[in-house]
Protein backbone atom coordinates (compact mmCIF):
# COMPACT_ATOMS: atom_id res chain seq x y z
CA UNK A 1 0.00 0.00 0.00
CA UNK A 2 1.33 3.63 -0.77
CA UNK A 3 1.38 5.88 1.87
CA UNK A 4 0.11 9.43 1.68
CA UNK A 5 -0.01 12.45 4.31
CA UNK A 6 -3.41 14.23 4.66
CA UNK A 7 -3.44 17.79 3.22
CA UNK A 8 -5.51 20.13 5.76
CA UNK A 9 -9.23 19.74 5.40
CA UNK A 10 -10.75 22.99 6.86
CA UNK A 11 -11.14 24.60 3.22
CA UNK A 12 -13.26 21.65 1.99
CA UNK A 13 -14.95 21.78 5.15
CA UNK A 14 -15.74 25.23 4.74
CA UNK A 15 -16.41 24.74 0.99
CA UNK A 16 -18.75 21.88 0.88
CA UNK A 17 -20.02 21.23 4.36
CA UNK A 18 -22.16 23.70 6.78
CA UNK A 19 -23.86 23.14 9.91
CA UNK A 20 -27.40 21.96 10.13
CA UNK A 21 -30.24 24.51 10.52
CA UNK A 22 -33.00 23.46 12.41
CA UNK A 23 -35.98 22.32 10.12
CA UNK A 24 -33.72 21.06 7.38
CA UNK A 25 -35.25 18.37 5.67
CA UNK A 26 -33.36 15.35 3.78
CA UNK A 27 -33.83 12.39 2.84
CA UNK A 28 -31.80 9.80 0.48
CA UNK A 29 -33.30 10.21 -3.23
CA UNK A 30 -31.50 7.57 -4.13
CA UNK A 31 -30.42 9.58 -7.29
CA UNK A 32 -26.19 8.24 -6.34
CA UNK A 33 -24.48 11.57 -7.15
CA UNK A 34 -22.38 10.91 -3.72
CA UNK A 35 -21.44 7.54 -5.69
CA UNK A 36 -20.49 8.74 -8.59
CA UNK A 37 -17.65 11.52 -7.00
CA UNK A 38 -13.87 11.50 -7.40
CA UNK A 39 -13.62 10.69 -3.41
CA UNK A 40 -11.43 9.17 -1.32
CA UNK A 41 -13.55 6.70 0.71
CA UNK A 42 -11.81 6.46 4.05
CA UNK A 43 -12.32 3.17 5.79
CA UNK A 44 -10.96 2.23 9.80
CA UNK A 45 -8.75 -0.51 9.96
CA UNK A 46 -11.73 -2.63 11.37
CA UNK A 47 -13.31 -2.09 8.54
CA UNK A 48 -10.24 -2.59 6.67
CA UNK A 49 -10.26 -6.32 8.15
CA UNK A 50 -14.07 -6.97 7.72
CA UNK A 51 -13.98 -6.94 4.32
CA UNK A 52 -10.79 -7.59 2.92
CA UNK A 53 -11.95 -11.39 2.51
CA UNK A 54 -15.55 -11.13 1.70
CA UNK A 55 -16.56 -11.51 -1.79
CA UNK A 56 -18.58 -8.50 -1.59
CA UNK A 57 -16.26 -5.95 -1.81
CA UNK A 58 -13.73 -7.76 -3.77
CA UNK A 59 -14.16 -5.20 -6.79
CA UNK A 60 -12.36 -3.10 -4.16
CA UNK A 61 -8.78 -2.18 -4.80
CA UNK A 62 -7.88 -0.73 -1.42
CA UNK A 63 -4.04 0.18 -2.18
CA UNK A 64 -3.27 3.53 -0.36
CA UNK A 65 -2.82 4.51 3.73
CA UNK A 66 -3.25 7.94 4.53
CA UNK A 67 -1.06 9.30 7.63
CA UNK A 68 -2.51 12.17 9.42
CA UNK A 69 0.42 14.66 9.81
CA UNK A 70 -1.17 15.99 13.25
CA UNK A 71 -1.63 12.75 15.34
CA UNK A 72 0.30 10.38 12.97
CA UNK A 73 -2.98 8.08 12.82
CA UNK A 74 -3.27 5.70 9.69
CA UNK A 75 -6.24 4.55 7.91
CA UNK A 76 -6.28 2.85 4.98
CA UNK A 77 -9.14 4.32 1.72
CA UNK A 78 -10.02 3.69 -1.65
CA UNK A 79 -10.74 6.23 -4.53
CA UNK A 80 -13.37 6.37 -6.98
CA UNK A 81 -12.43 6.88 -10.64
CA UNK A 82 -15.98 7.23 -12.13
CA UNK A 83 -18.46 5.57 -10.22
CA UNK A 84 -17.54 2.94 -6.79
CA UNK A 85 -17.67 -0.17 -7.77
CA UNK A 86 -20.01 -1.26 -5.10
CA UNK A 87 -22.67 0.59 -6.51
CA UNK A 88 -25.55 -0.18 -8.41
CA UNK A 89 -26.91 2.19 -10.61
CA UNK A 90 -30.04 0.38 -11.62
CA UNK A 91 -31.07 -0.33 -7.73
CA UNK A 92 -29.77 3.63 -6.40
CA UNK A 93 -28.19 1.25 -4.08
CA UNK A 94 -24.81 0.08 -2.76
CA UNK A 95 -24.51 -3.71 -3.35
CA UNK A 96 -23.62 -4.87 0.19
CA UNK A 97 -25.43 -1.99 1.87
CA UNK A 98 -26.10 -2.32 5.03
CA UNK A 99 -22.58 -3.92 5.57
CA UNK A 100 -21.21 -0.37 3.77
CA UNK A 101 -18.35 1.57 4.94
CA UNK A 102 -18.98 4.05 8.10
CA UNK A 103 -17.98 7.24 5.25
CA UNK A 104 -20.88 5.99 3.51
CA UNK A 105 -23.34 5.55 5.80
CA UNK A 106 -23.44 9.00 7.53
CA UNK A 107 -23.11 10.81 4.09
CA UNK A 108 -23.84 13.62 3.90
CA UNK A 109 -23.44 14.51 7.57
CA UNK A 110 -20.25 15.08 9.51
CA UNK A 111 -20.23 15.08 13.33
CA UNK A 112 -17.75 17.47 14.56
CA UNK A 113 -15.56 17.33 17.58
CA UNK A 114 -17.53 19.84 19.27
CA UNK A 115 -20.87 17.78 18.39
CA UNK A 116 -21.74 20.34 15.16
CA UNK A 117 -23.57 18.40 12.83
CA UNK A 118 -22.72 19.65 9.25
CA UNK A 119 -24.45 18.96 5.97
CA UNK A 120 -22.70 18.52 2.52
CA UNK A 121 -24.18 21.63 0.72
CA UNK A 122 -23.96 19.09 -2.51
CA UNK A 123 -26.22 16.24 -1.61
CA UNK A 124 -29.56 16.25 -3.75
CA UNK A 125 -31.86 14.84 -1.00
CA UNK A 126 -31.12 18.36 0.72
CA UNK A 127 -34.91 19.95 1.11
CA UNK A 128 -36.73 16.26 0.99
CA UNK A 129 -38.15 14.21 3.09
CA UNK A 130 -38.91 14.90 6.77
CA UNK A 131 -37.38 17.32 9.24
CA UNK A 132 -33.98 15.92 10.28
CA UNK A 133 -33.97 15.39 14.43
CA UNK A 134 -30.40 16.55 14.92
CA UNK A 135 -30.13 14.45 18.28
CA UNK A 136 -30.91 11.68 16.63
CA UNK A 137 -28.95 11.89 13.84
CA UNK A 138 -25.88 12.59 15.88
CA UNK A 139 -26.59 9.27 17.67
CA UNK A 140 -26.85 7.47 14.59
CA UNK A 141 -23.65 8.79 13.88
CA UNK A 142 -22.57 7.73 17.13
CA UNK A 143 -23.75 4.00 16.62
CA UNK A 144 -21.88 4.16 12.93
CA UNK A 145 -18.46 5.13 14.82
CA UNK A 146 -18.95 1.80 17.22
CA UNK A 147 -19.82 -0.47 14.20
CA UNK A 148 -16.52 0.49 12.22
CA UNK A 149 -14.71 0.35 15.16
CA UNK A 150 -13.86 3.79 16.24
CA UNK A 151 -13.98 4.43 19.80
CA UNK A 152 -12.38 6.27 21.73
CA UNK A 153 -12.25 9.84 23.01
CA UNK A 154 -10.88 11.18 19.43
CA UNK A 155 -13.98 10.17 17.73
CA UNK A 156 -16.72 11.18 20.66
CA UNK A 157 -18.06 14.70 20.41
Amino acid sequence: MKLHSRQDSTSIIEREWAPLKEGARWSCIRCGWCCRQPWAVNMTWAEFERTRDDPRFSKLIVDRIEVDQRTGATHPYFVISGACPLFEAGEGLCSVHPDWFYTCATWPFLLMPDGTLMINVRCKGIGTGEVIRADAMRKRILRERERAGMVGSQCDP
